[in-house]
């Protein structure tokens, strides 16, 4: 279930990068030539792009870096604005005094510098809200049990809001037709994961877990107005795990899944 999004999520991301670096090249080499014509010293520019970035660079550039275009003088070659009257290496009159700057349009590099910046925002974006949506639609795919049988919950299950002091890379949670799922690429020890369901009646009820993971332990602990009633080791099996909810009184109960250095977390829990 966790495969395929972090596929998805190692493609956009090399994708994105990919863009993001042709972007800079390319910007830099842009800002390289163009502040050459504009009388500008290439290289401040150019390690401003790296240091600070191509989009602040070009911004301060085209906002005060960039001015009147640079042309030979007719007589000596050296360069001057149409500002200049005169050439001050030369003395020789600038013909081309007082007339308006010709406008110079986005070259070839110009153009591929900006399509690799707009296509690395829209990958960006575009991870962004795939993460959004697959989160808000884990648990939305039909679950069955390993042998084959479809989950029928009896209790509805969703997440709970936890305090974590710790670390998790993915950590997708959701809940559906009763069932609550939950799946963790990795986390620091200790870190946790809630669920809840309002228990009817303990003695005709059955708690189910199919979980699956790599590494070390991981732990259920069953909480009732505050306190762990018992706490349960829900990894190293193979299938899904019952457990009685007979110890428990009638009202809210919450479910803590305790990871302790276990890896790759797939889980389900619904009441039968």
């Amino acid at each position: 279930m966790a495969v395929m999004p972090l596929i998805l999520i190692f493609v956009f991301l090399m994708l994105a990068g990919l863009l993001g670096l042709a972007f800079t090249v390319l910007s830099c080499v842009w800002l390289y030539r163009d502040s050459r014509l504009h009388g500008q010293p290439p290289a401040l520019w150019v390690l401003l792009a790296v240091f600070a970035g191509p989009i602040i660079a070009l911004l301060l550039y085209f906002i005060f870096g960039r001015k009147q275009a640079l042309e030979p003088c007719e007589s000596c070659g050296a360069p001057l604005t149409r500002a200049d009257r005169f050439c001050s290496a030369c003395g020789a009159a600038n013909s081309h005094y007082g007339e308006p700057a010709p406008k110079t349009k986005l070259g070839a590099l110009g153009k591929a510098a900006v399509a690799c910046g707009l296509v690395s925002v829209v990958c960006m974006a575009g991870l962004l809200v795939g993460m959004f949506v697959y989160a808000f639609s884990a648990g939305s795919t039909p679950l069955v049990t390993t042998g084959g049988s479809a989950i029928v919950a009896g209790l509805p299950i969703e997440s709970a809001a936890d305090m974590n002091s710790g670390w998790v890379i993915m950590n997708v949670e959701g809940h559906r037709d009763g069932v609550w799922t939950f799946s963790m690429n990795k986390t620091s020890d200790g870190y946790h994961t809630s669920g809840r369901f309002d228990l009817d009646d303990p003695h005709d009820r059955i708690l189910a877990v199919d979980v699956t993971c790599e590494g070390e332990t991981l732990e259920l602990e069953v909480i009732q107005n505050g306190e762990t009633i018992y706490t349960e080791t829900i990894s190293g099996a193979d299938g899904v795990q019952y457990f009685s909810l007979a110890d428990l009184a009638p009202g809210t109960v919450k479910l803590r899944v305790v990871n302790h250095g276990a890896t790759d977390i797939n889980g389900r829990v619904w009441v039968e």
